[in-house]
């Protein structure tokens, strides 16, 4: 696995001047876009079934995605695994829960995604930017690609889902214990009769404030992920791609 990063020129490492009595920190700033491409090796040594989970999934020592399971691709209890399925593979239900929609995989027809399932156990995860004594950060929101898996397309394509039925997926950002903005998005919206809508392609997110203005979230050090459904047959789950934020980060 790794993260895709680009870099503008004007978001290459900036150095603070040094003063040999009083050091000063340095600080990085660049835009981090985690897209869970990974090579063939990584997939046949620690992928089963297309799938990889594990406690946490861990990218460049600046951030981590949070999951609940006893240990690796075992005793998974919720949150975040990686997924390299395609709806054209083993169809089974319980696969199909790990599964895209798109047909293409991956967003931009790429290898790798994530999938979060929440669970009672699991009610919420986190992308946390907490990091060592050594770092701290400051994170700006950007956005992402989003997805519903083919389990719920199925239940669509079934007459499964009725009027009034949604899958809402909401990101809460907070600098330590304060709540800074949240955003939400709709996979599934049934909630017209006339017009009902699912997101079974990969759709772009742009992770804005929801207090009215268009600027980004920024400030923050983690990112409180949620899924509320209604519907007796919906999986509260979705798919996420190439989750794009600013990193301005102290060391």
């Amino acid at each position: 696995m790794r993260i895709s990063f680009k870099l503008s020129l004007a978001a290459l490492i900036v150095l603070a001047a040094v003063s040999c009595k009083e050091p000063q920190r340095s600080t990085a700033n660049f835009v981090q876009v985690t897209s869970f491409e990974m090579d063939e090796i990584s997939v046949e040594t620690y992928y089963h079934d297309g799938i990889l989970f594990a406690p946490l999934l861990t990218w460049d020592d600046v951030c981590y995605y949070n999951s609940s399971s006893d240990d690796l691709n075992t005793g998974f209890h919720g949150g975040f695994k990686v997924s390299v399925r395609k709806a054209d593979d083993d169809t089974s239900e319980e696969l199909a829960m790990v599964t895209a929609a798109d047909p293409v995989g991956g967003a931009n027809g790429s290898k790798g995604y994530m999938v979060f399932k929440q669970t009672s156990s699991m009610p919420e995860t986190s992308i946390d930017y907490r990091l060592t004594g050594f770092y701290t950060a400051a994170v700006s929101s950007y956005g992402c690609d989003v997805c519903n898996t083919l389990y719920n397309k199925r239940l669509g394509e079934e007459g499964l889902i009725s009027p009034g039925d949604y899958l809402k997926v909401k990101i809460e950002f907070y600098k330590g214990t304060a709540l800074l903005g949240s955003v939400e998005k709709y996979l599934i919206d049934y909630t017209t009769v006339t017009e009902p809508k699912m997101e079974n392609e990969w759709v772009g997110w742009k992770m804005t404030s929801d207090t009215g203005n268009s600027s980004a979230v920024s400030g923050f050090d983690a990112a409180k992920i949620t899924v509320e459904s209604s519907g007796a047959h919906i999986d509260p789950s979705f798919c996420l791609d190439n989750y794009c934020v600013h990193m301005n980060v102290e060391y």
